[in-house]
């Protein structure tokens, strides 16, 4: 076995300058070596692309806000909500105040989004005002109610109690011992 493969690469070592000529086309030559890259103009492409880039960006942000603006805004948004302040109560939670057609509403939110939405009444300054015009007569308040008093136990009073408790005919209450 190793004979054949011995006269088969010799066979073919031997005829293979008759199969590929002088002239076959497979001579190989290198190719010639590039030019170097000009920095400056790589430099230069890399710079306008950015300065192009950043340009496109700043034109659509404008359209982007040109196109939320509520139509013929008097520069307050010109809408029925607005915000009037902020209280932040620690990292996550807030109170935000909005006036809504005219009503104070307190919104509060905290890490997981929106908890509550309370109208608040009117400025307590409109009944603050009408509280103190000398003109206006207003009924004097009834007396507050007077708690009842509170009964005088004496030590000894509390002591007959407990002994009462204690020695009833139907059986002692649960706990009621003396300690």
């Amino acid at each position: 076995m190793t004979r054949t493969f011995v006269a088969l690469a010799v066979s073919l070592g031997t005829a293979a300058p008759l199969f590929a000529g002088p002239t076959s086309g497979f001579e190989y030559t290198a190719p010639t070596t590039p030019a170097a890259p000009d920095f400056g103009a790589l430099v230069l492409r890399l710079v306008l692309m950015t300065v192009v880039l950043v340009g496109l960006c700043v034109l659509v942000l404008g359209l982007a806000r040109r196109a939320n603006r509520p139509a013929g805004g008097t520069g307050d948004g010109g809408g029925r909500v607005k915000h009037e302040g902020t209280l932040a109560l620690d990292r996550v939670c807030a109170v935000h105040m909005l006036t809504v057609d005219g009503q104070t509403v307190a919104v509060t939110t905290d890490a997981t989004g929106l908890r509550s939405m309370v109208v608040l009444a009117e400025p307590f300054d409109a009944a603050l005002n009408a509280a103190t015009e000398p003109d206006v007569e207003t009924e004097p308040a009834p007396p507050a109610p007077v708690a009842p008093a509170v009964p005088k136990w004496s030590p000894n009073d509390v002591h007959q109690l407990l002994q009462r408790l204690v020695s009833r005919t139907d059986g002692p209450v649960q706990g009621a011992g003396l300690r």
